[in-house]
């Protein structure tokens, strides 16, 4: 199903530059259309987030994934591999824009 949906970062966003690194683009392929309310270790209320679809993700892009989330939490390899397993990666929906590849699918 994430292949028809897919997100842009924004340039102007101050995770731009991260997502640049990790996944050497600003576009990225979410599992669902619809943002989430999700509780962040740098933020105090909930925000809403996509969840990036990890089975569309290269093998590099996951392996930048994991080390960045490692240096940047001060976690160790396998408590973000479970964590990345158990929920997810989250992804600010203030920071991107939401596209939907072939929308015509959706309507009856």
């Amino acid at each position: 199903m994430g292949k028809d949906f897919e997100i842009i970062i924004s340039e102007k966003s101050e995770r731009y530059n991260n997502f640049m690194a990790v996944y050497g683009t600003n576009i990225i392929k979410v599992i669902s259309p619809f943002p989430e309310l999700v509780s962040l270790p740098d933020s105090k209320e909930p925000v809403l987030a996509y969840f990036l679809d990890l089975d569309l993700i290269t093998e590099t892009q996951r392996e930048n994934l994991i080390c960045h989330i490692s240096e940047k939490f001060q976690q160790s390899r396998k408590v973000v591999e479970d964590n990345l397993e158990k929920i997810g990666m989250p992804i600010l929906a203030k920071d991107c824009t939401l596209v939907i590849n072939n929308p015509q699918k959706y309507f009856d």
